[in-house]
């Protein structure tokens, strides 16, 4: 089929990427674009194999053809800007982190949020995710922060596993923190946190030596990264077992393996799904489809929320969900089954973002810029990897390339979760740290896995 021929052509882009870095001893698994790979992979390769057939069938060959050349030509310019070396003499140009690290300050820090991110994981256990019009919005707002229980996690295992004086009483807590975050968010039946603490731990625990995993153990993680996904999405979706620690416990006891298939879209299950237009690539078609023609481009309406959301409504009441009302209009506009006003959730991946955006042009521009931030944020790594404040850093934010393809928007991580968790804590250890040492020199690691 020629409309496959473009999926084809990205897979083969993405494994001779892979065998160069590999075969040049550069591949570094904790460089962004592996993860940004894996998201492209699972929606734009995956996705568009699996559902072909009903792309075809309801969006007709041209414009599933024009939606797959438009993924290969997006990932070719990516890694060209990406390999462009603006990101690198970007990072050269940027103020040196601190070298020192404050114990006293991590250890007075970090009870307070594990406490705080138990209290908020507990709460949506306890009463779900939906249940907050029966509370009063600001304790509402203290509620939405159950991720500060992994910067913890992250925080003690940075200032446990540091080169030059190895702390065992802080790395024991922060692994157990971890550990709890994951097994909370598998309950909570939310595959991302679940993710992402599993591969900060990974970072954490490697960068804190200059050191990457070698292979085997990326492959162990790997396959736990896909386990704890699985297992999330699963005993969201499950209806047979008691709603409680005990009925989850079973849950993990009847897992079969099997239905990872599921969780990575190479299979339906027991049943197939009428329509797939809620997966990422099936929301992507109908923005190819719909947008223009049929509703507006937001023309990056959506970015505004960078700083929007962070301006309490208490000051902005009527402040509005910017790009949302476009979003809305094309899937009213385009969808198979009937939706109003009222329709949200489901994800249309970075290539129907940017469509919505401003089509071809507006993926030219933002992919570029994605390519440069990811690019430049890992070059800045690289050049003071030495620095606890910037292994802290990194570990808790470099997976957020992988949400930059699979979410609604590639910044949507920035104002879903990360800015309001994660960047406070970041820019105060980069204060508390000021003190305990001069700026960082640098301490370039390893890049290849051995």
């Amino acid at each position: 089929m020629d409309e496959l021929m473009y999926v084809y052509g990205t897979a083969g882009m993405i494994l001779a990427y892979f065998l160069v870095q590999v075969l040049t001893r550069r591949f570094d698994p904790f460089a962004p674009v592996w993860l940004f790979l894996v998201g492209y992979v699972h929606v734009y390769i995956i996705q568009a194999l699996s559902y072909h057939e009903w792309g075809v069938g309801v969006r007709g060959k041209d414009l599933v053809a024009a939606a797959n050349w438009r993924a290969l030509w997006a990932l070719a310019w990516f890694l060209a800007v990406y390999h462009s070396g603006i990101g690198r003499r970007a990072a050269a140009l940027l103020r040196r982190p601190p070298a020192g690290w404050s114990p006293t300050f991590v250890a007075v820090l970090s009870p307070p949020l594990v406490l705080w991110g138990l209290y908020c994981s507990g709460h949506l256990i306890g009463e779900g995710f939906d249940d907050v019009t029966s509370v009063a919005p600001e304790v509402a707002l203290v509620r939405s922060f159950p991720f500060v229980l992994m910067v913890a996690a992250i925080l003690m295992i940075v200032t446990g596993r540091t080169r030059t004086a190895p702390r065992p009483a802080f790395l024991a807590p922060g692994l157990l923190c971890a550990l709890a975050y994951v097994l909370l968010w598998m309950f909570n039946g939310k595959r991302s946190h679940s993710l992402i603490a599993v591969l900060s731990t990974i970072c954490a625990l490697y960068t804190t030596r200059l050191k990457r995993p070698s292979w085997p153990v990326l492959v162990t993680t790997a396959c736990a990264g896909v386990l704890v996904v699985a297992l999330a999405i699963g005993w969201r979706n499950d209806r047979s077992h008691e709603r409680s620690l005990a009925g989850f416990a079973t849950f993990v006891g009847d897992f079969q393996l099997a239905r990872i298939l599921e969780s990575l879209n190479l299979s339906d299950g027991d049943e197939e799904l009428d329509t797939y237009e809620t997966t990422e690539y099936g929301g992507f078609l109908l923005m190819m489809d719909t947008v223009p023609e049929k509703s507006g481009y937001d023309y990056g309406a959506n970015y505004i929320r960078l700083v929007s959301t962070f301006i309490p409504r208490i000051v902005w009441p009527t402040k509005p969900l910017y790009g949302r009302q476009q979003w809305v209009n094309a899937w009213i506009a385009g969808s198979e089954l009937e939706r109003d006003e009222t329709f949200t959730s489901p994800a249309i991946g970075i290539l129907g973002a940017t469509q919505l955006n401003g089509g071809a042009i507006g993926t030219w521009i933002v992919l570029a810029v994605v390519a440069l931030v990811l690019r430049t944020a890992y070059e800045y790594f690289r050049l003071h990897a030495g620095a606890p404040w910037t292994q802290f850093w990194w570990s808790i934010t470099y997976y957020n390339a992988w949400f930059m393809v699979v979410n609604d928007d590639p910044l949507v991580w920035f104002y879903y979760n990360w800015g309001f968790t994660t960047f406070p804590f970041v820019i105060l250890m980069w204060w508390a740290s000021k003190p305990a040492g001069a700026p960082a020199t640098s301490a370039r690691p390893c890049s290849g896995v051995a």
